[in-house]
């Protein structure tokens, strides 16, 4: 994983995904699209990129189970065991998300945004993880890990 920080800050229009996305898969920024402006085409378009590196794109928002979650990065694995996170916007409020780089332990490993340096988040600023194992694993109706 190799850092890369956004160039665009503006509310509502920023490119944190761009760059989380960048560097988790060691790529120049400009080799990666700028997701806010693909509209509801954007998923399609990530997932897409997880896909053509042998990835299955997913997300796992019920951040309720700590231990479940840690079973489920332990499994899944990530991308050379980093995981895109959604967090609550340090500067911008009423609702506007972010996405920051984590580790298997739930830790901010990367944040994008160049004026959040020595900002530390904690788990429960964790709003969604981007999961991108190989379809192995899966979390049944009662809410249990299924390892297939």
């Amino acid at each position: 994983m190799t850092p890369v920080y956004q160039t665009i800050l503006d509310k509502g229009h920023g490119n944190c995904m761009q760059a989380t996305i960048a560097s988790i898969f060691d790529l120049p920024l400009d080799e990666v699209p700028n997701f806010i402006e693909l509209k509801t085409r954007w998923f399609n378009v990530m997932s897409k990129m997880y896909s053509d590196r042998g990835y299955d794109l997913g997300c796992f928002s019920s951040m309720k189970d700590i231990n479940l979650i840690k079973d489920i990065l332990e499994v899944d694995k990530g991308v050379n065991g980093y995981w895109l996170a959604t967090v609550a916007s340090v500067f911008h409020s009423g609702g506007v998300t972010h996405s920051v780089i984590i580790d298997k332990d739930l830790n901010v490993v990367h944040d994008p945004n160049p004026n959040n340096k020595g900002h530390v988040y904690k788990v429960k600023d964790i709003i969604a993880i981007d999961v991108c194992g190989k379809s192995d694993w899966y979390i049944d109706v009662d809410g249990k890990l299924i390892i297939k």
